[in-house]
């Protein structure tokens, strides 16, 4: 029944079900939190009734608020596919120690287990995931906020039917630079990558030299638009997945849920998000009033002079945004 870390590897190795042991921060080197992980578990694809388990890292600051019913927690949950919650962990400077908040790294990335095989990996598979991860923490209500790709996992999450989710409520839903169709996101991307290359002939830049002129120019204007990369950024680049990327979910679109109502929804994206004002369009109509007879609250803003990483990028205006989002719809 132990928790130990496989430092070779960068992942957390549970024997034994979730919450085995608790591992707790140094108190000195910035808030509390606890780790562990929870089991998930995938059908072997070559060995008929044979089920694997795999560990799912998570994280929660503030866990003495856990239970908290006046103010319940958010989980986070990651994009990429398969970008490690590092980068999310600043988000924590924004809240105070009344509201815990959960992160969690994706089978395939960060301390989590990394299987090769990509039939391990799946959107259903990772919205399975974060069901177990909200069920082996018993959480009853929680707010639910996704940034990017992980924006997907938490829509999906939101609008499958909640007959079966009797123990525990989403309150609210951030979608945070979350594009609604992927494949109209990467050719956004492609587009603003081919408006650089111009630029850089008619600077009268060669061709074979560009490349990486374009990839830096692309990140300080429509990726992340501080000086330098932040620590946090480069730490979870550096922890990524190489299994499962982008190219496994190209055929992702966002359809309206046929059958249970949403939480509130808030849509946040960057002035200079490469997640465009045509990637979100499709949100657009999922909760329009005539999509939505249900009426659940939809609200968008667009933070000014950031891009894809507005919580790196203007840390207070971002903060002040979610802190709002899940006070008003904290009961």
């Amino acid at each position: 029944m132990a928790t130990t870390f496989d430092t070779s590897q960068g992942v957390l190795s549970n024997r034994g079900y979730a919450r085995s042991r608790r591992l707790f921060s140094n108190l000195n080197s910035g808030p509390r939190f606890d780790e562990d992980a929870v089991t998930v578990t995938r059908s072997d694809p070559d060995v008929a009734d044979k089920i694997q388990e795999f560990s799912l890292y998570y994280r929660v600051y503030n866990p003495s608020s856990l239970r908290s019913t006046e103010s319940p927690p958010l989980v986070v949950v990651h994009g990429g596919p398969s970008l490690p919650s590092d980068y999310l962990y600043p988000l924590i400077q924004q809240f105070p120690s009344s509201r815990s908040i959960i992160f969690y790294d994706q089978l395939g990335c960060g301390r989590s287990s990394q299987p090769e095989d990509k039939c391990m990996y799946s959107i259903d598979n990772a919205v399975h995931d974060l069901e177990e991860l909200i069920h082996s923490l018993q959480l009853s209500t929680f707010h639910l906020l996704g940034h990017s790709f992980g924006g997907i996992v938490a829509y999906e999450y939101a609008k499958a039917d909640s007959r079966h989710r009797s123990n525990s409520k989403c309150l609210s839903l951030t979608l945070d630079s979350t594009p609604s169709n992927i494949e109209i996101s990467l050719q956004e991307c492609t587009r603003l990558e081919d408006e650089i290359k111009s630029e850089l002939v008619l600077e009268g830049k060669e061709p074979q030299d560009s490349s990486s002129t374009v990839q830096d120019r692309l990140r300080r204007r429509n990726e992340c638009r501080t000086e330098e990369m932040p620590e946090s950024l480069v730490t979870a680049i550096e922890r990524r997945g190489t299994t499962f990327g982008p190219e496994a979910v190209a055929d992702y679109v966002a359809y309206p849920p046929s059958s249970c109502s949403l939480p509130p929804v808030l849509l946040i994206r960057g002035q200079y998000d490469f997640v465009t004002e045509k990637c979100v369009e499709g949100w657009r109509k999922i909760f329009s009033p005539d999509s939505n007879p249900r009426g659940n609250s939809y609200r968008e803003e667009e933070m000014r002079n950031c891009a894809h990483y507005c919580h790196l990028e203007d840390a207070q205006k971002f903060g002040d945004l979610i802190k709002s989002q899940l006070f008003i719809n904290d009961y």
